[in-house]
C-alpha cells in the first residue's frame, strides 16, 4: 500500500480524448516548499502513457534530465546530423541524409519528438514494406532514425526511444555471384588489351572493394606487397577525396606475380599519359587515374570497359564488386584459411567473412572429410 501511494503522489495519467493521455509527474518541492509538477500529453494507447510515466520517474531517481523539448523530429535530425555525426564518414553521413529526406514524410518530421510513438514509426516502417521498398531499405532507414533517437534520449529529449519497439521485416540476404576458377581465366584473357587490365587483375587477385583499389598510391607498392590504407570517396559536384578504409584500419597485402607484371605495364604506359599530358597532368599518386592524373569515375569505367569485358568474355553480368567476392571464393576453394582471407579482404571479424561465404563450407567439409578418410586408412 505504501509504495501504490507514493508511485500515485508523484504520478497520474488522466483520458483527454481518445488517443491522449494527461500524464502528470510531480518532482518533489522547491527551495520554498513548493511543489514542482510536469504535464505532459502521450499520444496512443494508455500501456503508452504508462510507459511514459514510468521512464520519467525513472530517469528522475536517477538523476537525468526529463524533456521538456518542443522540438520537432525534423529539427533534431538537423541538429543530429550536424553535431553529432563528425565520427562518421562524409559519404555515410551524405546516405543517412538522402535516406532520412527520401523516406521519411513531412507529416513525421514535423511532429515535436515527444509526441511520436511506437504506433507511428511502426506504421511508417509498414508503409515502406507495402509500397515494395526492399527489407534492407526498411532495416536501413530504421537504423538511422534509430540512432538519432537514442541520442536524443541520452541528452534528456527523450525519455525513451519509441523505435527500438517496431517490428521490422526479415533481412533479405543477397546471393553473392561470383567467378569460377574457369571464367576467371577467361575474364583475365578478354581483358588483356583492355587499358585497366591492371585494375581488373588487382581486384581479381586481391579482394579489394573498387573504393581502395582507386585510392591506392604507387607510395603503396612496394615489389610483391601492397599497403591498403586509403579508399576514394565521390563527393557532390564532382567533388572527391581520399578516407580511411571502410574499416578504419590499413593492411598489407601480397600480390601475385600476375598482379605484379600487370601492375608493372601499367606504371609504364601511365607515364607515357603524363608525358603527353604535360602540364595539364594533375599529378596525385594514383595508380589509377585518368590521362590527365585526376581520379577515376566507377560509373565511367564500369559502363565503358567492365560490363563490355564481361560480355566479350561470354561471363554473367556481375557487379564490379563481385570481383572482390571471386577473390574470396577463389581462394576459399583453394583451401586456404579462411582468417589469411578474413584479413586480405579487410573483414573487421573472421565470423563475416565465414557467414557471407557459409555457402562454400559445404565443400570445405567435404574435402576435410576426404583428408580424414585418407589418414583413417
Amino acid at each position: 500500500m505504501p509504495r501504490r501511494r507514493e508511485s500515485r503522489r508523484r504520478g497520474s495519467i488522466d483520458p483527454r480524448g481518445k488517443g491522449r493521455w494527461l500524464v502528470r509527474i510531480s518532482w518533489g518541492t522547491d527551495g520554498n516548499g513548493k511543489r514542482l509538477r510536469q504535464g505532459k500529453t502521450v499520444y496512443g494507447t494508455k500501456r503508452d502513457a504508462q510507459r511514459y510515466l514510468t521512464d520519467a520517474l525513472k530517469r528522475a531517481d536517477d538523476g537525468l534530465p526529463v524533456s521538456h523539448t518542443k522540438q520537432t523530429l525534423g529539427a533534431w535530425l538537423t541538429e543530429y546530423f550536424e553535431t553529432w555525426c563528425g565520427h562518421l564518414s562524409d559519404r555515410t553521413l551524405a546516405m543517412y541524409r538522402h535516406m532520412v529526406g527520401l523516406y521519411l514524410p513531412p507529416t513525421l518530421s514535423a511532429r515535436r519528438l515527444t509526441t511520436i510513438t511506437p504506433t507511428d514509426v511502426q506504421k511508417q516502417m509498414n508503409d515502406m514494406t507495402a509500397r515494395g521498398l526492399a527489407p534492407n531499405t526498411v532495416r536501413y532507414v530504421h537504423s538511422v532514425l534509430r540512432a538519432a533517437l537514442n541520442r536524443a534520449v541520452e541528452l534528456g529529449k527523450l525519455p525513451r526511444n519509441v523505435a527500438t519497439l517496431v517490428d521490422l521485416p526479415r533481412k533479405r540476404h543477397r546471393e553473392i555471384q561470383t567467378l569460377t576458377p574457369e571464367q576467371a581465366r577467361a575474364f583475365l584473357k578478354a581483358a588483356e588489351q583492355d587499358r585497366w587490365y591492371g585494375l581488373w587483375v588487382l581486384m581479381l587477385t586481391t579482394g579489394l572493394r573498387p573504393g581502395e583499389a582507386l585510392g591506392a598510391k604507387w607510395e603503396d607498392w612496394d615489389r610483391n606487397r601492397l599497403r591498403i590504407q586509403r579508399s576514394l570517396v565521390r563527393l557532390k559536384r564532382g567533388q572527391w577525396q581520399l578516407a580511411d578504409p571502410k574499416t578504419g584500419r590499413s593492411r598489407v597485402v601480397s600480390l601475385p606475380s600476375v598482379a605484379v607484371m600487370a601492375l608493372r605495364r601499367h606504371r609504364v604506359k601511365q607515364a607515357e599519359e603524363r608525358l603527353l599530358a604535360g602540364s595539364k597532368y594533375e599529378d596525385h599518386g594514383l595508380i589509377f587515374a585518368t590521362y590527365l592524373g585526376t581520379p577515376l569515375s566507377l560509373r565511367n569505367i564500369i559502363g565503358r570497359h567492365y560490363k563490355p569485358l564481361l560480355k566479350r568474355a561470354g561471363l554473367p553480368d556481375l557487379r564490379l564488386y563481385d570481383l572482390r567476392h571471386s577473390a574470396a571464393m577463389l581462394l576459399l576453394a583453394a583451401g586456404e584459411h579462411p582468417k589469411v582471407v578474413q584479413e586480405r579482404l579487410g573483414h573487421a571479424s573472421i565470423t563475416l567473412t565465414l557467414d557471407t561465404y557459409s555457402h562454400v563450407q559445404a565443400d570445405m567439409q567435404a574435402r576435410a572429410a576426404e583428408r580424414l578418410d585418407g589418414l583413417l586408412r
